[in-house]
């Protein structure tokens, strides 16, 4: 088995445990294992009910039309619960009860008796796994089915509110074929796996060729990007995937070719682009310091191979593309925070979120307070929750933050909370006790950190196309998938020269650079 991840997910689920009856019943009803049904659905969307995924997947366990390959089968689903497919689409519970039967099915199908394996017995759940992921390559099978076990053992939500984490022993877990062996042009990548040929360009760039490094967010998990690219229906790609819980790398197009990403040819033939796990108007769950601190290593080291300025006007978001369609990362991307890692300075400090969500008397299971007065008090600084509950104050250091929360007939509520880093976000939940019980406020003694925020300004889109492609007809036939051609034969033989840097310098400084180039 790899590496097991190192630390608990302790991603802050919105309403963390609301969902347990309906994974209970579910599993109980299909008799499948109800810690797996959750890493499935974890793994998907975190959770997220409405989420929709790049290549049109649906809800929590981003379920497929049927017409588009390599994931669970939406319409299969609903055949299985002989339900539409809008009742799907639209209905939480059904959604899980889908997931349970589909889980089920592939057991029964890929056992030899036809009977399901013992719910207690998660590792030979395996088979089912696999089948589950709707992937047709082996390793990607083999890589989904690993990280689910891994999410299973380290737990993701916050105060156990999902039951989990529990104990696993993968020897006895089967994978199959196993991922491939780490190799790439980044030395750090733990996977290289090709793309389809029909998503990406044939060519022989060199770093005289590579100005720009462009951040993409997927609009989905880790493993649905790679089996994406690998769709030869997709007509997208990009060079590099990179995971939110721990910063996994997969490497799936190589540098000298050119990807599809940018929606701007121009900008594709010069850049090297890096898609990041998540959704854009989702960025609490996913853009985590794991895969921050991965990716600013990743991001540096293709800049050093190929002489790019560390600086903004060299590495830019999909949305800073021209012409760019695409408002990913959103604005939800710590870009400072991001820059400082690349360059070394660790980021500016002073960009620490407080962020908390007011219920009713428990965090958890009790109504959301809408409009509530929340006060920082070591600055007087007031805000009011919004319609999810939800407050926020940013800008915050390193150090001891307290807030004071009021509303009409409660008492008032106190949280505390220590940051110890002058960056990411905080939380810092209150449960509000009626004024007539008598009771204090909770803070984190009423349950702590209960709930994301999904306060991102930005229009959520995704990366199912890429017009940025080379045309099929006239000038960008000869750029068409298919025979590698030299940059030179397109009269691409020099790019322009990165703002900032003159052209001795940059020519001095390319000179010294080596480049690894495949075997």
């Amino acid at each position: 088995m790899g590496a097991l991840l190192s630390f608990a997910i302790w991603s802050n689920i919105a309403a963390a445990g609301s969902l347990n009856p309906i994974f209970a019943q579910a599993a109980d009803e299909f008799d499948v294992p109800e810690p797996l049904l959750m890493a499935l659905a974890y793994e998907a969307s975190r959770l997220e009910p409405t989420a929709t995924s790049a290549w049109g997947g649906y809800g929590l366990f981003d379920l497929r039309e049927d017409d588009e390959t390599d994931g669970p089968g939406l319409e299969q689903v609903a055949t299985l619960l002989e339900v539409s497919p809008d009742v799907l689409r639209a209905d939480v519970t059904t959604q899980v009860r889908g997931a349970a039967a589909l889980l089920a099915w592939h057991a029964k199908n890929l056992s030899e008796d036809g009977r399901l394996p013992p719910v207690e017995a998660l590792e030979e759940w395996a088979p089912a796994l696999r089948g589950f992921s709707g992937r047709q390559e082996p390793e990607l099978q083999a890589m989904y089915v690993e990280y689910l076990y891994e999410v299973v053992s380290s737990g993701f939500a916050v105060r156990d509110a999902y039951g989990l984490p529990r104990d696993i022993d993968f020897d006895a877990v089967t994978l199959g074929v196993r991922p491939p062996a780490p190799g790439g042009d980044y030395s750090g990548v733990d996977s290289f796996v090709n793309a389809s040929s029909s998503n990406y360009s044939n060519y022989s760039r060199d770093a005289s060729d590579i100005n720009y490094v462009i951040i993409h967010t997927v609009q989905g998990s880790y493993s649905g990007c790679i089996s994406w690219f690998q769709n030869s229906s997709a007509s997208v790609s990009a060079h590099y995937v990179v995971r939110s819980s721990d910063g996994a790398i997969t490497q799936m197009v190589w540098e000298e070719d050119v990807a599809w990403h940018a929606g701007n040819w121009t900008y594709n033939e010069q850049s090297v682009g890096i898609e990041h796990e998540g959704y854009v108007d989702d960025p609490g769950k996913w853009y985590t310091t794991a895969m921050y601190t991965e990716s600013a290593k990743l991001t540096a080291d293709i800049a050093a191979r190929n002489g790019i300025p560390l600086d903004r006007s060299h590495i830019i978001g999909h949305v800073e593309v021209p012409s760019a369609t695409h408002t990913d990362p959103g604005t939800g991307w710590d870009w400072d925070y991001y820059m400082g890692l690349i360059d070394g300075s660790g980021g500016v400090v002073d960009t620490a979120e407080l962020i908390g969500k007011v219920a009713d008397t428990d965090i958890y299971t009790g109504a959301a307070l809408t409009g509530v007065s929340v006060t920082l008090d070591q600055t007087g600084e007031t805000t009011t929750t919004d319609s999810s509950g939800l407050y926020r104050f940013d800008s915050l250091g390193s150090g001891t933050w307290s807030v004071t929360v009021r509303a009409d007939g409660y008492d008032d509520g106190r949280c505390t909370k220590d940051i110890t880093s002058g960056s990411g976000q905080w939380w810092c939940s209150v449960a509000l006790m009626p004024a007539t019980t008598g009771g204090d406020g909770g803070g984190d003694g009423g349950g702590g950190d209960s709930a994301e925020p999904t306060d991102d300004s930005a229009e959520p889109t995704d990366d199912t196309n890429d017009p940025g492609r080379p045309s099929p007809s006239g000038a960008d036939e000869a750029v068409t998938p298919g025979e590698r051609v030299a940059m030179s034969s397109l009269g691409c033989v020099s790019a322009p020269v990165p703002r900032g840097v003159s052209a001795l310098a940059l020519g001095a400084l390319l000179g010294l650079i080596g480049r690894r180039r495949r075997a």
